[in-house]
């Protein structure tokens, strides 16, 4: 039996038992039920991966850093040549780089592994040598790599996430290095969640629009030559994949068949994830995302495995800074749960405190998705239907001067029930946290954005001057839907399916609208898609 396929039969489904011991320890706890938001609920996956609540504080944590070339670089997908990712190891084995600081910061080791290093550098016994092969083919011409190949690299993580464990982890960070890796990671991505390739596809350390436009169409061309099956995600990491994207798939195989979480980095770290839970869907429960990252495949990723960034700084450097940064805020959410006094610890009595009760148990909320007059607002308003009252949040305006658009508000008005309320607004947080206890259906979010870029003159102006406070509402947005106890159903458009809008606006919206849904996705407890009036559950 192979490396590779003992660690697959040997991995088990996280505890759902200590996930509710942990959900409902959370509720003792002297603080109001979910006003720590993202927090919680990493506290309680700890424990879930744990078996036992409250969890184990994962210190101390390692970062499995793995380096690989690309033969796709001869293509023009990178402003970088293929000798700076040697350059690069070898900055990292002599600890110059910015994950060698913050590991420093955090007490982490870093363990750095040449999977498939295409260029000559000076041995170093402080990198692990374990080169499956000289940079992988042109995926453009070629698979990238074997099937023997992708395993062997895939076994590589696998071993080095045992040694670290063995070693005495109890937390792993994944982190890379490979000029180029941003383009197979955008492939893997558009393959295992179905979206277009101009949808996921970023620009990396620093393309420009004439080259990012190329990498884009490399990545199109490779699916079409490939016709990757999602299904066989050996043969999807072999045809369009990386050998570090390989090995990180691997170590976030070991990770989980050795009982411990894996904070996942950026875009290249969350495509391996990918890889590894279409292999073993369990897998996903040992993962936590350490950021959002620059590039559009992180959001498309997490939404496809069901994870929320812990911070969105910005970070597309790779090497694993962004899992390293988040790894503070997984231990706080531990010793959270391990630490602080309960309501009877501390003699206070649970939601006596007149201004601030006790918010009522968390209902659900559900993100339909779909095109236009794909049915999508019908199916909504008919899964709420028989619930009696809701608060139907209309984000359009009434005085559009649009006579067609106006038709279509009349239309949605006749169809609500008589004991219906309409909010017409544009700040959804504001309704989601009042202390009304009716559903809300809120229709629809894109809409909300295409008014919110009005606002800010996103259409018109630089992106430095309207792209904080987008963020700063759209967080509004999402840590009202995670902390609300109503029952929510929120209405979008889907966009994208590989079209290239004309205007620069267009493409502007289709960009922040992709990231919103992607976001929304995964904060949400459902998500359906409507097509031609039929609605199927994808989430």
């Amino acid at each position: 039996m192979s490396l590779l396929t003992s660690t697959v039969e040997s991995i088990r489904p996280v505890s759902a038992e200590a996930l509710a011991a942990a959900e409902a320890a959370q509720g003792r706890l002297t603080k109001p039920s979910g006003s720590l938001g993202l927090v919680e609920t990493v506290g309680n996956r700890l424990a879930a991966i744990a078996g036992g609540c409250p969890p184990p504080v994962p210190e101390p944590a390692t970062v499995g850093l793995f380096a690989g070339d690309h033969g796709v670089v001869a293509q023009g997908v990178t402003p970088w040549p293929q000798e700076v990712t040697a350059q690069m190891l070898a900055n990292i084995a002599a600890g110059g780089a910015a994950i060698n600081v913050l590991a420093r910061q955090i007490g982490a080791e870093v363990l750095l592994t040449d999977v498939g290093v295409a260029t000559n550098y000076a041995a170093d016994p402080r990198i692990r040598n374990r080169n499956v092969r000289l940079g992988t083919r042109d995926l453009t011409v070629e698979p990238a790599l074997t099937r023997d190949e992708a395993q062997r690299a895939m076994e590589v993580g696998i071993e080095a996430a045992r040694e670290a464990v063995e070693a005495g982890a109890r937390c792993l960070l994944t982190g890379e290095m490979g000029i180029g890796n941003t383009t197979p990671a955008s492939a893997l991505i558009a393959v295992f969640t179905g979206l277009g390739a101009a949808e996921v596809t970023g620009r990396g350390a620093g393309s420009d629009d004439a080259m990012l436009a190329t990498k884009t169409m490399v990545i199109q061309a490779a699916l079409a030559l490939h016709r990757p099956d999602p299904a066989d995600a050996l043969g999807v990491l072999a045809a369009v994949g990386g050998l570090e994207h390989a090995a990180l798939a691997g170590f976030v195989l070991g990770g989980a068949a050795a009982g411990v979480p894996v904070v996942l980095d950026g875009v290249i770290a969350c495509s391996a994830a990918c890889v590894a839970v279409a292999l073993v869907p369990e897998a996903a429960g040992y993962l936590l995302s350490g950021h959002a990252g620059a590039e559009p495949g992180v959001r498309a990723a997490l939404a496809h495995l069901g994870l929320s960034p812990l911070v969105d700084l910005g970070l597309r450097l790779g090497e694993g800074t962004g899992a390293a940064l988040a790894l503070p805020t997984v231990q706080a959410a531990a010793r959270i749960l391990r630490e602080m006094a309960t309501f009877d610890d501390a003699g206070i009595v649970a939601g006596a405190q007149e201004d601030e009760p006790v918010p009522a148990r968390r209902r659900g909320t559900v993100l339909v998705t779909g095109g236009a007059r794909s049915g999508k607002s019908r199916w909504a308003e008919d899964r709420l239907g028989s619930r009696g009252p809701v608060d139907y949040v209309a984000t359009s305006r009434a005085d559009v001067d649009d006579p067609e658009w106006r038709r279509r508000l009349e239309l949605h008005r006749e169809r609500r029930p008589e004991d219906w309320r309409t909010v017409e607004t544009t700040d959804v947080a504001d309704v989601l946290r009042s202390r009304e206890t009716a559903p809300v259906l809120v229709d629809c979010v894109s809409v909300w954005l295409t008014r919110v870029l009005d606002e800010l003159g996103a259409w018109d102006t630089a992106e430095d001057a309207w792209r904080a406070p987008l963020r700063h509402r759209t967080d509004e947005l999402l840590t009202a839907l995670r902390e609300t106890a109503r029952e929510v159903v929120l209405v979008t458009n889907e966009v994208g399916s590989g079209i290239v809008p004309a205007t620069a606006s267009g493409r502007l919206f289709r960009d922040e609208l992709g990231r919103l849904n992607a976001e929304l996705a995964a904060v949400c407890d459902e998500v359906w898609h409507a097509v031609a009036g039929i609605t199927r559950r994808i989430k």
